[in-house]
C-alpha cells in the first residue's frame, strides 16, 4: 500500500489543526528590560490539549516542563517550543536579546558638613545612560539626563544619598553614599584632675571639622571665674592657685560659623591636710576582734590606710574598722587627703594576739555518719570545745571524731581559747547526713515514653551532683531531682543506680533501684524503597512485632503522605505515586498494654521523562525504509536496534522486513524511564524536491541546499564545494555557476528520484586596507585603502576616533591602539573585508604615575596605580619601603585598573606616611617592553 507524501510531511511541518495551536509567552523576573544575568519564566499558551512539551532555549538547556525557567547571559537566543498532541506535533520559536548589565558609582565632593550648604554629586556609569534618578535621603528627589547634580542640605542629620542609572535598553544600576550634617564633634581632657594647689592644668581639645574647614576660635572656661579665647591653639595651660572644685568646658567656632561645646573634667584640687593625729583604740587585739583605728586632720576629706597585712583602702570616715586573718604585729600607716592632696602620713603598730579558729572535716565510705574533725586554728590553744548540735555533749578534745544521727543538718561549732591572753574565737560549719533511697514507681514503661527517678530521705544541702546510670544509657551528670529519662531502648534493665556527690568532705553514695524496669512496646520495622520513579508500584513489607511476644499489637495505622489516605491493615496495599515529590510513609502501632510507637521513612518520587514517538503507525513498500521521530529531552534508546539506522538518535531510519513494532525508551538524569512505540508496515513511492531554486549569491557565500523527502539515501553531484554530498542539507560555497543534482533512493533502491538546483555566482569586490601604522599618541592619521571599481559602499568599524564610518579614506586621532575593519560593498551587494591596526607609539611618556597618594578612604587618590595608553599589560609593578622591603607586588595584570593598585597596606596593616620607591615594567601594544622607576609619597 502506498503512503501519501502529505502523511510523511505531517510530522515535519507545523500546520494548523482546528483547536490545536502552539505558542508561548515569557516574563523577565527583573522587569520589562532583559539584562544579564536574566532569569526568564516561560509559559506555554497552546490551545487544544498538548500531551507534552520539549523546549530548546539556545543556551544549552532543554526542558520538558510546561512552564520552565532558565537563565541567560548576554546574547541573542532562539527559543523553540515543540508541543506534542495526539496525532500531530507543532513547533514555534521566538528570539530574545539579553542586554549587558550596567554599573554605577556615586561620589560627593564632600560627605561631611557642619552647616547648611550645597554638596556636588557625580555618578559614573557604564553603558549608554538615558536617565539618572537621584534620592538625596532628606525627602528630596530629582531626575536628570546628566551624571552630576547639586543638592543643598539644611537640617542636622545623617543621610543616605543614592542614584539609579537607567541605560538605553532599560537596564538599571544603583549606588549610594553617606552624607552627614552635624556640629563638629569635640573630644578633650584636662590633666591632672586632682592634686595639691597650686596646679598647672593642661587642657586639650580635638575637633573633627569638615574637609577644608578650620577651627577659628577656642573659648576655654576654667571654672574659677576666668576664661581664655584662642584662635589657633587646641591645647592650653591654666594655673589653679587655690584649692576647690572646678567645672571646665571648651566652646569652638569654625571658619564656617559652626559651633559646639564640650564639658571637660571636673577638677578637685586641695592643700595638704594639717594637724594630723592617728592612733589605735587599743594596742592589742584578740584575733577574733575587729581592730578600731582613728585618724583626724584639718581639711582632710579622705584617709588612705595601709593595714600591714597587704590590704590598703581609702575611706572618708575618721574611724577605720579592720578584721585580721593572721596573728602578730601589724605595722599601720595612714595618710590624710584633701581632694587628692596628701598630708603627712603617720605610722604605728598594733599586736594581734590570742587565737583564730578554723577546722577541717571529712567522713569515710565505711562510716558515712562519722566525721573526723581536725583543728587548724592559729595561736597557742589552751582549750578547745566542740558543739555538735545533735543533742550530744560537747567535746573538749583538740581533734575529735563524731557520729551524727542518720538524717539532718548539724551546725558544728568550734571554740578555741588562749588562757594567757584571755582571747577566744569561734567558727561554725554545717554537717549533713542522710539515708537516701532511689525510687521509681515503674516496673515497665513503653519505649519512647518518660519515667522519673526520685529519692527518699535525701541530703538537704543544695550542692549535690548526681551521676545517673539507668536504662542502659551512658553516664549522665546533673543536679536534677527528680530525674526524667526517655526510655528509648528496648530491654529488661536490672542495674539502675545513681552516685550522689555531696561535696569534697563526703564519701559518695551509690544507690541502686530495688527492682528492674522493662522497656517494652511495638518494635516497628518495615521495608520500602528510598526513591522510586513516578507511577512505579511500591510494595511495603511490614516486619513489625511486639518486643515481647506476649504483648499483642492490636492496632496498625498507616499514612502515606497523601491527604485522606490511611490504612489500618498489617500489610498495606501497593502504593503508586504519580506526582514527583518527597513523601513520608508513617506507621503507628498500639499494643495490648496501651504502648504506642511510630516509625516513618521518606520516599523520594522522581519525575519520569516525557516521550512521544511519531508516527504511531506507518506503511511502506516491503524492503523500503521509514523515519521514526522521538520527541523528548533525555537519553534515548530504540529497539530492535538491528532494524534501525541509529538506536540512540532522535530521528532514526527503520528498515523492517515485515510488520514490526519499534520501541523507544527515554531515560532521564534521575534514572527514570518511559517507553513509546510505532508500528511500521508499508512505504510508498516518492518524488524528490529541492529548495531553494535557483540560488543567487556572492562568490564565497555559503548556502544551504535542501532536499526531501527524508528517510532516503541521497547523493549530490557534483560533490565540488559541498560540505557533504550524502546528506539532505549540505552547505555549498559559491565559486561559479553550477547545477547540483540530488539523487534520492530508498535503502533497497526500490524507488529513486532526482532534482536539480541552479546556483548563480555574483562577482566579489576587493579591498586592501594597507599596512598597519605606528603613530605617536594624540596625533592624526589617515587610512588609504585600495578598492576595486565595483565598490559602492564603505563601512568602518569601530568608529572610535575616526571622522567618518561611511567614507573610503577616513582620518583619525590616535588615542589608543585600535584595529579597524573596512567592509566594502559592491554594486551587486557582495562584501569584502580587510583590517588595519593603528598602534600608539611605545614610550615612557605613555605611563602616568602619581607622585603621591592618600589612602584615607575618602574616595580620592586612595589607590596608587599606573594610568597608561598604548599599553597591553603591566608585566610587573613593585613598591618598596625606605628599607628596601617589598610592600606590594603584582604581575601580568591589565593596565588602568584600580583593582591591581596598592591601597597603602602591607599584610593588612596601613603603612606609615613616608617616601616609597616603585618599579614598573610594561608591555606595549606593539610587544615592546618599557621600564619606569621613581619614588612617591604616602600621605594621610
Amino acid at each position: 500500500m502506498l503512503k501519501a507524501t502529505a502523511l510523511f510531511s505531517f510530522f515535519l511541518i507545523s500546520f494548523c489543526v482546528q483547536a490545536q495551536t502552539v505558542s508561548f509567552t515569557f516574563a523577565n523576573s527583573s522587569g520589562s528590560s532583559i539584562c544579564s544575568p536574566a532569569t526568564i519564566n516561560f509559559t506555554q499558551t497552546c490551545t487544544g490539549s498538548p500531551i507534552g512539551f520539549t523546549w530548546s532555549f539556545g543556551n544549552g538547556q532543554i526542558s520538558n516542563a510546561a512552564n520552565p525557567t532558565t537563565t541567560f547571559t548576554v546574547g541573542t537566543y532562539t527559543i523553540k517550543l515543540t508541543a506534542v498532541f495526539d496525532g500531530q506535533v507543532l513547533e514555534t520559536s521566538q528570539t530574545i536579546t539579553v542586554n549587558p548589565s550596567i554599573a554605577v558609582s556615586l561620589t560627593a565632593d564632600r560627605n561631611y558638613i557642619c552647616t547648611a550648604g550645597p554638596i556636588n554629586f557625580t555618578a559614573t556609569a557604564t553603558g549608554t545612560i538615558n536617565t539618572y534618578e537621584w534620592n538625596f535621603g532628606d525627602g528630596a528627589t530629582l531626575i536628570t539626563t546628566v551624571p552630576n547634580t547639586v543638592h543643598n542640605y539644611t537640617t542636622i542629620g545623617s543621610y543616605i544619598a543614592s542614584v539609579r542609572a537607567i541605560d538605553v535598553s532599560g537596564c538599571t544600576a544603583n549606588n549610594s553614599t553617606n552624607i552627614i550634617l552635624q556640629n563638629p564633634p569635640i573630644t578633650g581632657s584636662v590633666t591632672p584632675t586632682a592634686g595639691c594647689a597650686p596646679v598647672m592644668a593642661n587642657f586639650n581639645a580635638n575637633v573633627n571639622v569638615p574637609t577644608g574647614s578650620t577651627v577659628s576660635n577656642y573659648f576655654w572656661a576654667f571654672g574659677d571665674g576666668s576664661s581664655v579665647a584662642s584662635t589657633t591653639a587646641n591645647s592650653i595651660t591654666h594655673n589653679y592657685a587655690d584649692s576647690g572644685t572646678y567645672l571646665t568646658s571648651v566652646n569652638i567656632v569654625t571658619s564656617e560659623g559652626c559651633t559646639n561645646t564640650l564639658n571637660l573634667n571636673t577638677l578637685t584640687y586641695g592643700i595638704p591636710p594639717i594637724n594630723h593625729v592617728a592612733y589605735p583604740k587599743k594596742l592589742v587585739y584578740c584575733g577574733s576582734e575587729t581592730a578600731m583605728l582613728v585618724a583626724k586632720a584639718t581639711y582632710a576629706n579622705a584617709y588612705t590606710w595601709a593595714y600591714g597585712d597587704g590590704v590598703i583602702e581609702t575611706i572618708a570616715d575618721t574611724l577605720a574598722l579592720h578584721d585580721y586573718l593572721t596573728l602578730g604585729v601589724k605595722n599601720i600607716t595612714v595618710t590624710p587627703l584633701f581632694n587628692g592632696c596628701a598630708g603627712t602620713p603617720i605610722s604605728f603598730s598594733i599586736n594581734i594576739v590570742g587565737v583564730i579558729a578554723s577546722f577541717n572535716y571529712a567522713n569515710t565510705c565505711t562510716a558515712k555518719k562519722t566525721f573526723s574533725f581536725t583543728n587548724t586554728s592559729q595561736g597557742v590553744i589552751s582549750s578547745s570545745q566542740w558543739t555538735f548540735n545533735d543533742a550530744t555533749p560537747d567535746d573538749i578534745m583538740f581533734n575529735t571524731t563524731h557520729t551524727f544521727p542518720p538524717n539532718g543538718a548539724y551546725p558544728v561549732r568550734l571554740i578555741v581559747r588562749d588562757n594567757a591572753t584571755s582571747c577566744a574565737d569561734t567558727i561554725t560549719n554545717a554537717i549533713y547526713t542522710a539515708n537516701p533511697t532511689l525510687i521509681n514507681p515503674d516496673t515497665f514503661v513503653c519505649r519512647n515514653s518518660n519515667t522519673a527517678f526520685n529519692f527518699l530521705n535525701n541530703y538537704i544541702n543544695g550542692n549535690k551532683i548526681f551521676n545517673w546510670y539507668v536504662l542502659g544509657f551512658p553516664l549522665v551528670s546533673n543536679a536534677n531531682e527528680p530525674y526524667n529519662v526517655n526510655a528509648s531502648t528496648f530491654g529488661n534493665f536490672t542495674n539502675n543506680y545513681v552516685v550522689i556527690n555531696v561535696g569534697a568532705q563526703y564519701c559518695a553514695d551509690t544507690l541502686n533501684l530495688n527492682h528492674a524496669i522493662n522497656v517494652r512496646g511495638p518494635n516497628l520495622s518495615f521495608t520500602s524503597p528510598t526513591e522510586v520513579c513516578a507511577n512505579t508500584p511500591i510494595f511495603i513489607r511490614n516486619t513489625s512485632a511486639a518486643y515481647l511476644p506476649s504483648d499483642t499489637v492490636n492496632l496498625w495505622y498507616w499514612n502515606y503522605g497523601i491527604l485522606s489516605t490511611n490504612d489500618t491493615t498489617y500489610i498495606p496495599d501497593t502504593l503508586n505515586y504519580s506526582a514527583p515529590n518527597n513523601y513520608t510513609i508513617k506507621l503507628v502501632a498500639k499494643d495490648k498494654n496501651g504502648c504506642i510507637d511510630s516509625l516513618q521513612k521518606n520516599v523520594l518520587v522522581k519525575a519520569i521523562p516525557f516521550l512521544r514517538v511519531f508516527p504511531i503507525a506507518d506503511t511502506l513498500c516491503q524492503g523500503q525504509s521509514d523515519s521514526l521521530f522521538a520527541y523528548h529531552s533525555d537519553t534515548l534508546l530504540w529497539r530492535p536496534a538491528a532494524l534501525l539506522s541509529c538506536n540512540t538518535c532522535d530521528t532514526t531510519i527503520a528498515t523492517p522486513i515485515n510488520t514490526t513494532v519499534f520501541y523507544a525508551t527515554a531515560t532521564n538524569s534521575l534514572g527514570c524511564s518511559v517507553s513509546d512505540s510505532s508500528i511500521i508496515t508499508v512505504f510508498e513511492p516518492f518524488t524528490a524536491t529541492v529548495f531553494p531554486n535557483p540560488i543567487l549569491g556572492c562568490v564565497g557565500d555559503t548556502v544551504r541546499l535542501s532536499a526531501s523527502p527524508l528517510g532516503k539515501k541521497i547523493i549530490w553531484t557534483p560533490a565540488t564545494s559541498l560540505s557533504n554530498n550524502t546528506i539532505y542539507n549540505p552547505t555549498a560555497i559559491i565559486s561559479n555557476r553550477v547545477i547540483y543534482t540530488a539523487l534520492l533512493a530508498d535503502s533497497l533502491n526500490c524507488f529513486s528520484s532526482s532534482a536539480t538546483i541552479n546556483i548563480i555566482a555574483k562577482q566579489l569586490p576587493t579591498v586592501n586596507a594597507g599596512p598597519n601604522q605606528i603613530v605617536p599618541y594624540n596625533t592624526n592619521f589617515t587610512i588609504t585603502p585600495n578598492y576595486s571599481n565595483n565598490v559602492t559602499m564603505y563601512n568602518w568599524l569601530p568608529i572610535n576616533n575616526l571622522n567618518c564610518n561611511g567614507c573610503p579614506f577616513p582620518n583619525g586621532l590616535a588615542l589608543t591602539t585600535q584595529t579597524y575593519v573596512i567592509k566594502a560593498t559592491s554594486d551587486s551587494g557582495c562584501i569584502a573585508k580587510d583590517t588595519i591596526t593603528i598602534f600608539v607609539e611605545c614610550k615612557n611618556a605613555n605611563l602616568f604615575i602619581p607622585t603621591a597618594f592618600s589612602p584615607n578612604n575618602d574616595n580620592k587618590n586612595d589607590i596608587f596605580y599606573a594610568q597608561t595608553r598604548g599599553i597591553q599589560r603591566i608585566k610587573a609593578f613593585t613598591v618598596y619601603n625606605r628599607f628596601g622591603q617589598i610592600v606590594f607586588n603584582v604581575k601580568n595584570v591589565p593596565p588602568n585598573d584600580k583593582l591591581y593598585g596598592w591601597d597603602g597596606r602591607f599584610k593588612g596593616i596601613p603603612q606609615v606616611p613616608d617616601a616609597y620607591v616603585y618599579t614598573l615594567e610594561a608591555v606595549c601594544d606593539l610587544g615592546q617592553i618599557i621600564v619606569k622607576k621613581d619614588s612617591f609619597i604616602l600621605i594621610k
